[in-house]
């Protein structure tokens, strides 16, 4: 099974470099995720970043103020994988590299999901039992 047959439906979030982390929150609990692309409004849609809720509450916890702008904290090294890559050697490199959330792309670069270490091991989870009945 290749890796963009995993991908769940929620559509990611784009989110300003200057919005509040406050504001972050707000937008993730609306739409029902745990992360946001970060992208500069005034150069275009490119992702520069990634955040995702622990990564805001753990700032918060330790002090940040909640009206911060969400580019204080998010992870700026934005680690891409192929959609064609298999689940397994997907699952290898999330955990090689300590990752939760992985921004898919195809042949030209393009973003076409995110997949987190929960969606990949249910999909290999669910294809382990197919293999046993």
């Amino acid at each position: 099974m290749k890796l963009k047959d995993v991908f769940n439906n929620t559509r990611p979030i784009k989110i300003d470099r200057h919005t509040s982390l406050s504001e972050a929150l707000e937008r993730m609990d609306k739409q029902g995720v745990n992360f946001a692309l970060i992208v500069d409004n005034s150069k275009g849609d490119d992702v520069i970043g990634i955040v995702t809720r622990s990564i805001i509450l753990r700032s918060i916890a330790k002090g940040l103020s909640q009206n911060e702008p969400v580019s204080k904290v998010m992870i700026k090294n934005v680690i891409t994988i192929n959609g064609e890559e298999d689940l397994i050697d997907t699952f290898m490199f999330m955990m090689k590299n300590n990752i939760s959330h992985l921004l898919a792309i195809n042949e030209t670069g393009k973003i076409i999901g995110v997949v987190t270490l929960r969606d990949v091991l249910s999909a290999i989870n669910k294809e382990c039992e197919r293999n046993i009945d």
